[in-house]
């Protein structure tokens, strides 16, 4: 029998097999096969199949952009001998998409990571982009570019449609709202309550984006979700802190948030028992004596092994890079990692987390 008179379930399962970075060339064979792959149960199989066989259990993924590629890089914790820990670092593979996405990555000023999806936002330029299906949108912003423009990505949970929030204006005190189901912009309901001015970091969880902010009165933290299924700001969330240190948000496996809290002789990463747009519960993970001076890049939580890691990020050189990682574990367990020296590598900076994704950008 030819493979072309194979029934298309089994067309399906061997395609499924062909790795990611193959599958471009699968698509050029033949039409049928190219119609295939881009059904989405397929992309989903695929997805799955890829997940499995290039990820360990608990591995994290983040994207890493060097001069000349866009890697994908799993991250790992390791119980060694004696209760240690250690790092598992490796490229897990190179996002391949269109010939200016890496310039795009480079060039942006705001690199945002929400369900497989990313939004690129460069100069007066906004590029929507899934690597998976080499699709991208460019487009513009309805109003007039500023430089102090601040956007989240997420998308509706009963539709599963991306839509992007702007923030625009000198004080980022006006808002616009774009749609990719309808490829159209609005204005959400609701008003802005608080000053956008004075934001720190947003992580994008289960398809709403979390930002933590300052009063510029009370100089208090707190923090503020925007529910893109209902397109309506959350009431003002309580933090573990008030108004001293220096505060980083992760997301827990799409599931919890994490805070990480750094003051001058302490840090302490806090998780979330119960996260909502209009409700949010902590309790505390981890807390370590440390007079270290860090500037932090990034960190992730393994509520398994009761361990963190936090990057440090070298500014002290033009070219910024991870040089070392910093394991925190239970009963003030610290171990510093120095990324120069071998198994390790230097790291540039983490972009964000990434997850293969078989959502469509039309």
């Amino acid at each position: 029998m030819m493979i072309s008179n194979l029934p298309k379930e089994l067309v399906e399962e061997i395609l499924s097999r062909v790795s990611f970075k193959d599958l471009r060339a699968v698509r050029f064979t033949c039409k049928n096969w190219n119609a295939i792959t881009k059904d989405r149960s397929f992309a989903n199989k695929q997805i799955e199949k890829v997940a499995a066989s290039s990820s360990s259990p608990g591995e994290n993924q983040f994207v890493m952009i060097t001069k000349f590629n866009i890697y994908l890089i799993g991250v790992n914790l390791l119980r060694t001998q004696n209760n240690d820990f250690d790092l598992s670092i490796k490229r897990n593979g190179t996002l391949v998409g269109f010939n200016s996405s890496l310039e795009a990555f480079h060039k942006s000023s705001q690199v945002i990571h929400c369900n497989g999806v990313f939004l690129c936002v460069w100069g007066n330029m906004l590029v929507l982009w899934n690597p998976y299906w080499r699709k991208t949108k460019w487009f513009l912003p309805r109003h007039s570019y500023g430089g102090s423009d601040l956007y989240a990505l997420g998308y509706d949970k009963f539709s599963g449609s991306h839509k992007i929030l702007r923030f625009f204006g000198p004080n980022r005190d006006k808002l616009d709202f774009y749609d990719l189901s309808s490829n159209s912009w609005s204005v959400p309901d609701g008003t802005l309550e608080w000053d956008m001015k004075h934001t720190k970091s947003s992580v994008s969880l289960k398809g709403n984006t979390y930002w933590c902010a300052i009063d510029e009165e009370s100089g208090d933290y707190y923090l503020f979700c925007f529910d893109f299924t209902s397109e309506r700001f959350g009431p003002p969330l309580s933090l573990p802190l008030t108004h001293e240190g220096h505060v980083y948000l992760s997301a827990v496996k799409e599931e919890k948030l994490a805070v990480l809290i750094k003051m001058w002789n302490t840090m302490e990463i806090w998780v979330t028992n119960k996260i909502e747009p209009d409700e949010v519960s902590w309790s505390i993970f981890l807390k370590v004596d440390m007079e270290t001076r860090l500037q932090i890049g990034s960190f992730l939580v393994d509520e398994e092994k009761k361990v963190a890691v936090v990057f440090h990020q070298d500014r002290s050189r033009s070219k910024r890079i991870y040089n070392n990682a910093y394991i925190i574990g239970e009963n003030g367990y610290f171990k510093r990692v120095d990324l120069r020296k071998s198994p390790y590598t230097p790291l540039s900076p983490f972009k964000c987390s990434y997850v293969l994704s078989s959502v469509q950008i039309k």
